[in-house]
């Protein structure tokens, strides 16, 4: 979710304490969208925005819908459903801008990353503040993207120049990479981690960090979100950019196809695991992309609860000991 032109605009509003309106524009599918079968629909208008930056991050608590937005809401949508307005909703809580930007789950904990306050915060299902994991010290200046590691329920954040590995437990980072990331995902076994990084989709080895993909040396000017395709659309990844735009762009040829054009600001996406869609953020308003028949897009296995990785690790330690006993 970077700033770039509207750099100006976005510092006078955070001055000023104003929130500008975003620029109404509706994401169309492209004759190459509609003849792979892809649909659009709308699930929710009328968030706020500030310098066209509206809603960001998005999590499923239960049967409803929590949405973050960069004036500072955190809202607790009750249903799934489409057709819903963000003005209705009265926010949990509004953390101040930039400060309720990514969200990430692991079993019933769900984190948030905090721009301007450098921090990540576990919040509770109807956005208020849980605790605090990272502040201070072992803080992360600019904590943009978010994204939990199926492998081992820790959490990658970007601050569009590192990526860090956080053990939400223990309350600890570690540098990953150096790389200016933004929006983040990751495959379903928790191998490989993606980024937006300058108009490319890099992929990294969680295991070795090394970098194993690269979307070709044909930028997608303003990448933002991404996720990986599933079904009929499996080895493709799709972004979702600041121009409008959604982006198809195939692993192993890296060709690339622009599904949908026309739109406002888009930032972050996510995918919806009550019925595999892909919700696109935009400047005012979240938009559904339905994947053709026998597709869906890849929103990874749900992450476990804390406590069973602590339960894994003790086993682990256990069973380690007593074969060393046996050594002996």
């Amino acid at each position: 979710m970077r700033r770039y032109t509207l750099q100006v605009i976005f510092l006078a509003s955070m001055i000023l304490g104003l929130q500008v309106p975003a620029v109404r524009a509706d994401l169309t599918l492209t004759p190459a969208g509609t003849a792979a079968g892809f649909s659009l629909s709308t699930f929710a208008t009328g968030f706020p925005s500030s310098g066209t930056i509206g809603p960001l991050g998005i999590a499923f608590p239960g049967s409803g819908v929590l949405v973050t937005d960069f004036p500072g809401n955190v809202r607790f949508f009750t249903s799934d459903i489409d057709g819903q307005n963000a003005a209705l909703i009265v926010p949990g809580q509004n953390y101040g801008q930039p400060n309720a930007v990514g969200l990430a789950q692991v079993g019933s904990h769900i984190y948030m990353t905090q721009q301007g306050n450098a921090q990540v915060v576990e919040v509770n299902a109807n956005g208020t503040l849980n605790q605090v994991i990272l502040t201070g010290a072992t803080g992360i200046g600019f904590a943009t993207g978010i994204v939990a590691n199926p492998a081992n329920g820790h959490l990658f954040v970007s601050n569009v120049s590192q990526i860090f590995d956080v053990d939400p437990i223990a309350k600890t980072r570690t540098l990953f990479v150096s790389a200016g990331a933004d929006g983040l995902t990751i495959s379903s076994d928790g191998g490989i981690l993606y980024g937006a990084v300058g108009g490319h989709i890099l992929g990294f080895n969680t295991t070795t960090k090394a970098q194993v993909f690269d979307s070709g040396p044909s930028t997608i000017s303003g990448l933002d979100g991404t996720a990986l395709g599933t079904g009929s659309l499996l080895g493709n990844i799709f972004g979702n950019t600041n121009f409008g735009a959604v982006v198809e762009v195939n692993l192993a040829t890296l060709a690339q196809t622009t599904l949908a054009t026309g739109g406002s600001r888009g930032d972050f996406v996510s995918v919806d695991p009550n019925n595999n869609t892909l919700l696109l953020t935009q400047s005012n308003s979240i938009v559904r992309l339905t994947a053709p028949s026998g597709g869906g897009f890849d929103g990874g296995p749900t992450v476990p609860e804390p406590s069973t990785w602590l339960l894994l690790a003790s086993r682990l330690a256990g069973v380690f000991a007593l074969r060393q006993r046996k050594r002996i």
